[in-house]
C-alpha cells in the first residue's frame, strides 16, 4: 500500500514538473529559440537548486520544493521565458 502511494505521488510530481522544462510550454518573447531555452533552463535549474539548499533545515520538504520552484520560475521570467497557461 505504501509503495503504491509513493509511486502515485512520484508520478504526479514528475508530470507536474515536466511542463516547466519543455520549450513549447513557454512563450518565446524575444525569439531566442530552443537552444537558448535549454541553456537558460539549465542555468535556472542549477540556480534554484543552489539557492534552495540555503533554506533552513527546519523547513519541510514540500516547503523547500515550493521555494525551489518559485526561484526557478522567477529566473525563467527574468530571462524572458513566460510559462503559457
Amino acid at each position: 500500500m505504501k509503495k503504491s502511494i509513493c509511486l502515485v505521488i512520484s508520478i504526479l510530481y514528475v508530470f507536474g514538473c515536466a511542463s516547466k522544462t519543455e520549450y513549447l510550454s513557454y512563450d518565446d518573447q524575444k525569439g531566442k529559440g530552443a537552444v537558448v531555452f535549454i541553456k537558460d533552463m539549465k542555468f535556472c535549474q542549477s540556480y534554484s537548486i543552489e539557492n534552495a539548499s540555503q533554506i533552513e533545515g527546519s523547513k519541510g520538504a514540500g516547503e523547500r520544493l515550493h521555494y525551489k520552484n518559485s526561484i526557478f520560475m522567477l529566473c525563467m521570467k527574468n530571462k524572458d521565458w513566460i510559462l503559457r497557461d
